[in-house]
């Protein structure tokens, strides 16, 4: 009788462990950046709205335009992190592959994603632009 142990069986591996373990990793890591920019996108609509309340806003066109410009500006801060991380890049290409000789797969999963948190934050920056011109268009028909 062969038991499975860590995706093995006496020495081979199981087909499709690893890599149904990878997806999973994957699918959480795209949840979790959604999860992200809906919380940074609500956070400066309350911003928004705080302003323009404090301000005494009266037409849509004023809370279309704050949204529109921020979601503009919050793009335009998600791409200038992946420039100023372009230094901090070569010193990852550096790296010995023997410092994932111990690491799970898993493990090396997590640390090429912190490593790479450059590209994760233009993805951010560009989720919850596009999230917040879709509230400025919403915002000119709702307001």
């Amino acid at each position: 009788m062969l038991f499975a142990v860590e995706g093995r069986l006496s020495g081979i591996r199981l087909k499709g462990v690893d890599q149904a373990h990878m997806n999973r990793l994957i699918i959480q890591a795209i949840i979790k950046m959604c999860a992200k920019s809906i919380l940074l996108t609500t956070i400066i609509g309350v911003v928004i709205g705080i302003i323009g309340y404090v301000n005494k806003w009266n037409s849509s066109i004023a809370y279309s335009n704050a949204f529109f410009l921020a979601g503009c500006l919050v793009i335009v801060a998600g791409a200038s992190s992946r420039l100023g991380a372009g230094q901090e890049w070569t010193y990852f290409q550096l790296l010995n592959a023997e410092s994932f000789r111990g690491m799970s797969s898993g493990e090396r999963a997590n640390f090429i994603v912190n490593a790479s948190s450059s590209i994760s934050t233009v993805i951010l920056g560009l989720l919850s632009g596009i999230l917040l011109i879709l509230l400025s268009a919403i915002a000119t028909y709702l307001l």
